[in-house]
């Protein structure tokens, strides 16, 4: 070996992606997937390295896993959610009275409140005067849209 020549370096990282990767099982070398239905070649993968297997082939190395460098020696079938804890909550965890959240107007609120309950009223007397006016001029037949 030259001095230029570097070493190749393998790392448990570069293990775990090729595994990965791999559709095959590592026991048998057939793909994984073809026998998904069937119960004893139920695909399966490491808890450890995430590697896919064939249950039976699981089965058949001891229960633990085939690949180099990993001691996993648990398996889930795939598809399987692990969910981790629930969340659970109890009647005395939930407060009795929920407080009411207090919301203050600010001085603009309140000049825009102000306003639109100015110009209501002002709506309710221009429409109260206009009525009044309007039914007088029918009463005296003096409207001009009145063609008798």
């Amino acid at each position: 070996m030259s001095e230029n020549e570097e070493f190749i370096r393998i790392t448990e990282e570069d293990i775990a992606e090729a595994n990965q990767l791999s559709l095959r099982c590592p026991m048998c070398a057939s793909s994984v997937e073809r026998h998904a239905a069937n119960g004893e070649m139920a695909p399966i993968y490491c808890i450890e390295c995430e590697t896919l297997y064939h249950l039976a082939c699981w089965e058949q190395n001891g229960g633990k896993c085939a690949v180099l460098g990993c001691s996993g020696n648990a398996y889930r079938r795939v598809g399987e959610l692990d969910l981790g804890p629930v969340l659970t909550i109890e009647r005395s965890d939930i407060p009795r009275h929920a407080p009411q959240p207090r919301v203050t107007p600010n001085g603009r609120t309140k000049r825009l409140k102000e306003s639109e309950r100015r110009m209501q009223r002002e709506m309710k007397r221009r429409t109260f005067w206009r009525d009044l006016w309007e039914g007088l001029l029918r009463a005296i037949k003096i409207w001009p849209s009145d063609p008798s």
